[in-house]
């Protein structure tokens, strides 16, 4: 009988620490965690970890896509806005860009009911960082105004 003590004594120990040491891990997870852009581009978060959009730029054409998606930045959202505006202030000079919303076959996603916005701007080519502030975006019945981000670190902080 000493021995079934000493066996569950030991059992005990381990259960607890396990339990406190999965507490503890856990506690030093809470608040924010790394996300990864599914299209290599720069994300920019909305509210805390409620949304993102993801920012692709190709430099050489000025061409720029975003991406909305959801909080942990694997899923699209859509969303029935016509364009995302934002404002930019890179070194050189300032300008404005709009994204209009664009359709998908492949997805069924349509302008009006889309998760994907693209524009142009010739200011973007060989531009390699800049500020710029969303103007407003609308996700889930949830409005954003005057997200401020840089390209190419975003906002989220690490």
């Amino acid at each position: 009988m000493g021995t079934r003590w000493v066996v569950s004594d030991v059992f005990l120990v381990l259960v607890t620490a396990a339990v406190i040491g999965c507490d503890s891990k856990e506690e030093g997870r809470v608040g924010k965690h790394e996300h990864h852009a599914p299209h290599q581009g720069t994300l920019v978060e909305f509210g805390e970890e409620f949304a993102h959009l993801e920012i692709v730029i190709d430099s050489a054409t000025g061409q720029i896509t975003g991406y909305v998606l959801d909080g942990e930045a694997e899923k699209p959202v859509r969303l029935s806005q016509g364009d995302i505006r934002f404002d930019v202030q890179a070194e050189v000079s300032s300008f404005g860009i709009v994204l209009k919303a664009v359709g998908n076959a492949l997805t069924g996603e349509k302008p009006g009911d889309t998760s994907q916005f693209d524009g142009q701007a010739d200011e973007l080519k060989g531009l390699k960082e800049f500020d710029a502030t969303v103007a407003k975006v609308t996700v889930k019945g949830k409005e954003f105004t005057g997200v401020k981000f840089n390209f190419p670190r975003g906002n989220e902080e690490k």
